[in-house]
């Protein structure tokens, strides 16, 4: 897809992106259409008999925001959601477009202190966003499958993953998706 913010340039996307600050103009459509793709991968993986509540939806950077919302809109109550060096999108409407269901699917969102390119800031004021307008808890770091959020920062981490984070990802796993 050709990307407005890379100059126009071809590069994997799940939508455009029109400037690198991330809010002041959004791809609402793009959005939407890749949640409704999203939402069609979801149907076929329970169509061929995976339950929607053993599925966890995550991705970085745009993944992780294309799977957070399609997570807090989708009609499927899943596992969970992994957002890596994401962020909210849609934050005026994100409110009324959640399924009210789909507020207690567990989070885990992890996120570098030194990204430049979603900054950490936005990292932040997406999450205060879901806490305080969506009423979505902090997780309990033992229980983190009983929903909520939980938000881990990492030092010196640019707009990457690390060890560190997929070692803490990984035991979350194992708390919203414990073996059968």
């Amino acid at each position: 897809m050709a990307v407005t913010a890379n100059g126009g340039m071809e590069m994997p996307s799940w939508y455009d992106i029109f400037d690198f600050d991330g809010y002041s103009r959004e791809d609402e459509a793009g959005m939407h259409k890749s949640a409704a793709s999203l939402n069609a991968f979801l149907d076929s993986e329970i169509a061929v008999g995976i339950p929607a509540h053993r599925i966890v939806l995550g991705g970085f950077s745009q993944g992780g925001v294309m799977s957070l919302l399609t997570a807090l809109t989708s009609d499927k109550k899943l596992s969970g959601v992994v957002v890596l060096s994401g962020r909210l999108p849609l934050q005026g409407k994100i409110t009324s477009m959640a399924t009210p269901s789909n507020i207690t699917t567990p989070i885990f969102w992890g996120h570098g202190k030194d990204d430049p390119l979603v900054k950490f800031d936005t990292a932040i004021r997406s999450v205060e966003i879901l806490k305080l307008q969506l009423n979505i808890p902090t997780a309990d770091l033992e229980s983190p499958e009983k929903g909520g959020l939980m938000f881990n920062s990492y030092e010196d981490l640019p707009h990457s993953a690390s060890n560190e984070e997929l070692r803490d990802l990984k035991a979350w796993l194992k708390k919203v998706l414990p073996s059968t």
